[in-house]
């Protein structure tokens, strides 16, 4: 069972880099596009599995809104698609002896932020800036070549 979810996470990781890629060449976003009209539509991605929550939420491509929004719109789904695919990487390569059991992560129109709990559910930190959460992931990465180089703007 955990060879398909990391199967699964190794798909959507590819599914988020060609969405990043669209978003970065500005053609627009053809994937995790929900609703339908001038100012509803949103950038959606949700993940669970038992040790991570992702639930972005964000407004895409709203038409009557001035073109400087929509650009800090479309660096906030660049953001998050990043964060996505940290955290799915992250969790395929969690190690038991790390001090966290589960990670939660939201972004929506009120803001983001994130929840790490312990394995009794007890909250071990939490915040409403990723920055804090990307050097606590960081943190538990081990010092070798294989380490994962994270770039966060």
């Amino acid at each position: 069972m955990e060879d398909k979810v990391e199967e699964r996470r190794e798909e959507v990781i590819a599914e988020l880099k060609a969405a990043l890629e669209e978003l970065e060449e500005g053609e627009g976003l053809s994937q995790f596009i929900v609703g339908h009209g001038l100012m509803s539509r949103l950038f959606e991605f949700k993940w669970s599995e038992p040790t991570l929550e992702i639930n972005f939420s964000l407004p895409y491509a709203r038409v009557l809104t001035d073109e400087d929004s929509q650009k800090a719109e479309d660096t906030e789904i660049g953001g998050a698609i990043r964060m996505a695919m940290l955290l799915l990487t992250v969790a395929g390569q969690k190690k038991e002896a790390s001090e966290w059991q589960r990670i939660d992560v939201w972004a929506d129109n009120d803001g983001t932020g994130y929840a790490i709990y312990d394995a009794e559910w007890n909250e071990i930190d939490s915040g409403d800036d990723w920055e804090g959460l990307v050097h606590r992931i960081e943190a538990t990465l081990p010092g070798d070549d294989e380490t994962l180089t994270i770039i966060w703007p």
